[in-house]
């Protein structure tokens, strides 16, 4: 059975689940109820044994508190990880540096990050490779309002901006956007503030020109504040990439592959049956995921958050814009294109080669 941290309650057994999965697969119908009794498994094959499954603990950068971890949630919710042979723990831990950190120390096989985040680690010599791309640009958003607008890089000159933490990964992407606008760093004034709606009276107030917001949070605000500004105020226009990543003393150790490949080979399932549901208005990934029991947060239980929310991951986050690469497939042009920019701004030193921290070698053929 699989476990989860996050939120522990009574729930469905995880093989029903499955099958409602394979039955909304088969069927392409819009109602799972009255359809578990009957549908086979996903892939047609009986999902392993219990008894069979490899335990795996995985490390989130942040709670399952936003669709951001979609094909993680919906891995497991729907039975992907199990029909793949795993126990999939699921454990978040506190910003990116922990979860690289808990990589290094061995407790977890994988996990992602951005590049913004894992290429200063790769540079000074960590032992980490990308072996797979889960998104392949920032959602970052900031919310101001109608009386002081910010849209892009240029109109935050002289403002007060407020961000999750001092040094994260909304400040590396801020300082990227300011560069590319010619706008002096130091000319923005930068508060840590909690990223939620609350917030949002700061700016009311004009203690704040603006801040800046997952786009789960974005979404809400812009619902529940007519007078919000939501914007990406140049913010997407850095490269970003979002790569799983592993240690290669993993992959010298043909179990370890094993139990990444089938990880990967669920996860990439997964978000390939949330990008399908589109047609759906991801009616059946929401109701998957609410059912399930295992995972409990306020855009989940909204449907026109979520559903903005997965338009978006589906249509411009988890896929290749050009339409070049399939799902996970690592854009290496991007990759050397992040690095190079990432230096030219001072986050890196530079001059290494950033191809010899990523390869294609590990996705699943399946």
């Amino acid at each position: 059975m699989i476990t989860a941290v996050t939120h522990r309650t009574t729930r469905s057994p995880k093989r029903r689940i499955a099958k409602i999965v394979a039955a909304t697969l088969a069927a392409g119908a819009l109602a799972l109820s009255g359809c578990a009794s009957s549908a086979p498994e996903p892939g047609g094959t009986e999902a392993a044994p219990e008894a069979k499954l490899t335990k795996m603990v995985v490390v989130t950068f942040l709670p399952l508190e936003s669709f951001t971890f979609t094909p993680e949630m919906f891995a497991y919710a729907g039975g992907y990880f199990e029909k793949h042979g795993l126990d999939v723990q699921l454990q978040p831990v506190q910003g990116t540096a922990a979860a690289i950190q808990t990589l290094l120390g061995g407790a977890t096989p994988i996990t992602r990050a951005s590049t913004v985040d894992v290429f200063p680690a790769m540079e000074k010599g960590q032992p980490i490779v990308a072996i797979g791309t889960m998104a392949y640009k920032s959602n970052l958003r900031v919310a101001s309002a109608k009386e002081n607008a910010i849209e892009s890089a240029a109109d935050m000159e002289g403002q007060v901006m407020g961000m999750g933490s001092i040094g994260g990964t909304s400040e590396k992407m801020l300082n990227l956007a300011l560069d590319d606008a010619d706008v002096p760093r130091d000319s923005v004034t930068r508060q840590a503030v909690p990223v939620t709606g609350a917030t949002f009276e700061l700016v009311k107030q004009k203690q704040l020109a603006g801040y800046i917001v997952s786009l789960d949070t974005s979404i809400a605000l812009a619902e529940q504040n007519p007078d919000a500004v939501i914007s990406s105020a140049d913010l997407g226009d850095a490269p970003d990439l979002q790569t799983w990543i592993t240690t290669p003393a993993n992959l010298e150790d043909p179990d370890k592959v094993k139990d990444i490949q089938a990880f990967l080979s669920a996860i990439r399932e997964a978000t390939q049956f949330v990008i399908d549901d589109a047609e759906n208005d991801f009616e059946n990934v929401l109701q998957i995921l609410r059912d399930s029991g295992d995972f409990a947060f306020a855009a989940l239980d909204d449907d026109d958050v979520a559903r903005q929310a997965l338009e978006v991951y589906t249509s411009q986050t988890w896929i290749d814009a050009e339409g070049d690469r399939a799902l996970l497939e690592n854009d290496f042009d991007g990759w050397v294109a992040a690095y190079e920019t990432y230096a030219k701004s001072g986050l890196l030193e530079g001059g290494k080669d950033p191809l010899e921290w990523i390869t294609d070698d590990y996705l699943p053929t399946d």
